[in-house]
């Protein structure tokens, strides 16, 4: 009788630990609500000072200067083309006839093996006959829009066409990608995927039974409505995207078009992961067993998730920790770094993930159609370039949400009991992975720096 009291209590606890949660969300949407208000006259009144600016402009006369002889030079991969070129030389010329592999690399993110496949791939089904691009300017107008953020209007020039044209071929390609490509590179493994994959991670990371790891990622966005709630927690416009990943980084499960408001196990609680998980479509058949207890498959998760025999996190912080289970908290974090490396890889390879201006209607297609690239890059071991997480570096900060208590499942906190007691007998040697170690895109350990600070508060000014 007293137990089941002490359990109604701490439910309730919960409970209203969760109302009043929710009530400061909803205090905090009001007061964005009416900060958003105010900042959408400021940047009306903008916009009408900076047309006023552009039509003066205009009536000005170009001054003039004096012409220079040209000097031949082999030409750079975005060089820049006065009105007089031909605007298609570009792709013509440059591209298809003086690229080396490493212009491919810098200017496309990709190598031209993987831009061949990629066409090759789509081939069969781009077929418009109103469009007279062909599919491989086409491919490389979604390439340059999704690896660089490039502006419609640009890539137009470069490609020699207009830009309400290169937007046609970047909805329609995306599109393409991810109806053909997704089931081959973005899909629920079979049982025996599950097994290798979980034989992999424990190999590279150290922890058994771990088929993959779970985070969100919030891609900033032009504030699409006058409403808090593209607004997430950190006061910036954002949409989100979850995704799942194996010991070597590759997404095997992503979710796109979330507004920033939505948390995390929210976004879970409504995916085919969260009915399959639930319903053991997790757990190999028989389950295996660790230290003699049957036990499935387990994703990876941080504190914004809820506890589930499936899906584990680690012990919230507490002096009452004892020293088996904060050992635990850093073995579960150290095999996390899957997730967190895969999405600075996938920012900083597909830059529109740092910024995206789009359509809102097309941002959730882009964001899956980076996914899959990414999945097919990795896969052919295509280099990536350590100047390219430089230039994603200066991106705000991520929220960071908390799953209510009310939301775990009881008998997960049995789950995680068992294995940090298992881990807790290992050698040392076995905690941290036997055979991997983490390359340095995977791990940040760097301090923020004072410019990074900066540039930080800049790009909040400007998003006002």
């Amino acid at each position: 009788m007293e137990s089941s009291m002490k359990k109604a209590v701490v439910e309730r606890r919960s409970r209203l630990l969760y109302l009043s949660m929710r009530r400061r969300e909803k205090i905090r949407k009001a007061i964005m609500d009416k900060r958003m208000e105010i900042q959408r006259h400021i940047r009306h009144r903008m916009y009408i000072l900076n047309k006023m600016k552009r039509l003066a402009h205009t009536f000005q006369p170009p001054p003039s200067s004096p012409s220079r002889p040209s000097s031949p030079s082999r030409p750079s991969p975005m060089r820049h083309y006065s009105p007089a070129e031909p605007k298609s030389d570009w792709w013509e010329r440059v591209v298809t006839k003086e690229f080396h592999p490493q212009d491919w690399l810098t200017t496309f993110h990709l190598t031209k093996d993987t831009f061949d496949q990629l066409c090759d791939q789509l081939r069969p089904e781009v077929k418009d006959p109103t469009c007279h691009v062909s599919l491989e300017k086409r491919v490389a107008m979604v390439i340059l829009r999704l690896a660089t953020n490039l502006d419609y209007l640009s890539i137009g020039d470069l490609l020699g066409t207009s830009s309400t044209t290169v937007i046609k071929c970047v909805r329609d390609v995306c599109n393409i990608i991810v109806t053909v490509l997704k089931p081959l590179f973005i899909h629920q493994p079979s049982e025996q995927e599950l097994e290798e994959i979980a034989a992999a991670f424990n190999t590279q990371w150290g922890f058994p039974h771990c088929v993959g790891v779970i985070d969100s990622l919030h891609i900033s966005v032009k504030s699409q409505s006058q409403t808090s709630d593209g607004w997430n927690s950190k006061g910036w416009p954002s949409t989100v995207v979850q995704g799942v990943v194996n010991g070597h980084g590759h997404f095997w499960d992503i979710r796109v078009g979330f507004s920033g408001s939505t948390d995390d196990a929210t976004i879970l609680q409504g995916s085919e992961l969260w009915m399959l998980a639930r319903e053991g479509g997790l757990s190999p058949k028989p389950p295996h067993k660790l230290m003699g207890q049957p036990l499935g498959f387990v994703l990876l998760g941080d504190a914004a998730f809820p506890l589930q025999t499936w899906l584990l996190k680690c012990y919230p912080e507490s002096p009452q920790l004892t020293p088996q289970q904060r050992a635990f908290n850093t073995q579960l974090s150290h095999a996390r770094t899957p997730i967190e490396g895969t999405f600075r890889r996938l920012k900083a390879r597909w830059q529109c993930l740092k910024r995206n201006n789009s359509n809102a209607a097309l941002i959730p297609v882009m964001t899956q159609a980076c996914c899959i690239l990414h999945n097919m890059c990795e896969m052919n071991n295509d280099p990536f370039m350590e100047k390219w997480l430089e230039e994603s570096s200066q991106s705000l900060s991520q929220p960071c949400d908390l799953a209510p208590a009310c939301l775990d499942d009881s008998n997960g906190e049995a789950v995680r009991s068992l294995l940090c007691d298992y881990l807790h007998q290992l050698p040392e040697s076995q905690k941290q992975g036997s055979t991997h170690t983490a390359p340095p895109d995977l791990v940040d350990s760097r301090p923020v720096t004072l410019s990074e600070c900066a540039e930080a508060v800049n790009i909040l000014t400007t998003l006002d």
